[in-house]
């Protein structure tokens, strides 16, 4: 049977830009919350705050990015969203103190929450429908990997001090992406989406309810996982193993290339089940041992784990999301998506700061489990629902 082509020049292209600017988004989440406690002498609680001012301020303005495709090309959209995360990228060689970093969050995570819809919403449309999960799960791998070589990159350069290096590398890579930008090319069907008269804001334009069992374990997933990307940095230090754990995000890597071939293929044939109660078993697991981890071995280990858990399962829930809507409703799933997993973020990262103000780092791991387990109860509750309706 003949399948449609999959890897072609605009898909790479948009992977490439999602790549770039997750990996200055990565390299900036490990840095900051290092760079605050250690140069501006910020408490946890403002670290957390630092994380959720950024990602509320994505969440805030993605429900308005649906409209803006109702009246301009998704190219000029892509084009000046990934100017504005420049031009904010710039700004942090030049910030001196907490409350100035808070707005430069504000201002970022506008572009942020701009530019990840608009990229994930042109992949959906470049994507044959046949092959949606594989190719979600390829795209997917680009977020995945940044998520990794990020936060290497930032720790080892943390470890020299040298966080204006950081901030410089993430101005190179944000400029980089606007030139590619320009050269992706939009599929004339994917502005197809039906007139809808005057254009005013809705509930419908945040939220779809089909995609809600998806989007509600993505959100309790994000909130469990903010405590790695938020809080590890200084977890490790604590343990004296910050070397090591610039290394858990290589093995983290490492379990998303051997499995992510897979996993996409596999949920296309045999249902995203298969995969998803599997995954979230070796999530679960991962975060247990993250939190009773005293060694290097058990943290590399946690990190293989937690990449076949919470690696598989993103690229699979936005693919369930984005097939649970129409064709013309693919910007507001994606909306959705990167809202529940951004919000989860949030609010993950703000919780866990208080946490670990008031306890210590290996509670957030302890909170993690039982924050899976729920979101695998939820998922298993609303898509049994799902069917039986």
């Amino acid at each position: 049977m003949y399948k449609k082509r999959l890897w072609t020049k605009n898909f790479i292209g948009i992977t490439v830009i999602s790549f770039l600017m997750f990996l200055a988004f990565y390299i900036l989440l490990t840095a900051l919350p290092l760079y605050l406690v250690g140069t501006l002498h910020a408490g946890t609680d403002k670290v957390g705050l630092v994380v959720t001012l950024f990602f509320l301020a994505g969440i805030i303005v993605r429900p308005f990015v649906g409209q803006w495709v109702n009246k301009y090309s998704l190219k000029g959209i892509l084009i000046y969203s990934a100017i504005g995360f420049f031009g904010a990228t710039m700004l942090y060689p030049f910030i001196t103190n907490i409350w100035a970093l808070l707005i430069l969050r504000i201002f970022h995570g506008i572009t942020f929450g701009i530019i990840s819809t608009i990229q994930s919403t042109i992949c959906a449309e470049v994507i044959p429908s046949s092959r949606l999960g594989e190719g979600v799960s390829y795209f997917s791998m680009a977020m995945s990997l940044a998520m990794v070589f990020g936060p290497f990159i930032a720790l080892n350069l943390a470890n020299m001090n040298a966080y204006h290096a950081a901030f410089v590398i993430c101005i190179i890579i944000s400029a980089v992406n606007i030139v590619l930008a320009t050269q992706i090319k939009i599929p004339k069907k994917e502005v197809s989406i039906p007139p809808l008269g005057k254009i005013k804001f809705s509930f419908n334009d945040l939220f779809e309810k089909k995609a809600a069992p998806f989007a509600l374990a993505t959100f309790i997933l994000a909130f469990a996982y903010s405590g790695v990307s938020t809080f590890l940095a200084l977890y490790a230090k604590e343990l004296g193993l910050v070397k090591s754990a610039s290394y858990f995000f290589i093995v983290y890597a490492v379990s998303i290339l051997i499995s992510r071939p897979f996993t996409g293929r596999w949920a296309d044939q045999f249902g995203p089940k298969l995969i998803v109660y599997p995954s979230l078993i070796f999530f679960a697991v991962g975060m247990f041992l993250l939190s009773q981890t005293h060694t290097s071995a058990i943290l590399l280990i946690a990190g293989a784990a937690i990449g076949l858990g919470y690696g598989s399962l993103t690229p699979l829930f936005q693919a369930q999301t984005i097939n649970s809507v129409e064709r013309h409703r693919v910007v507001i799933a994606n909306s959705l998506f990167f809202n529940t997993m951004d919000g989860g973020m949030a609010m993950g990262s703000y919780a866990f700061g208080i946490v670990a103000s008031v306890a210590d780092y290996s509670s957030i791991y302890e909170a993690g489990v039982v924050l899976i387990v729920v979101a695998g109860l939820q998922y298993c509750a609303l898509t049994q629902k799902k069917i039986v309706d």
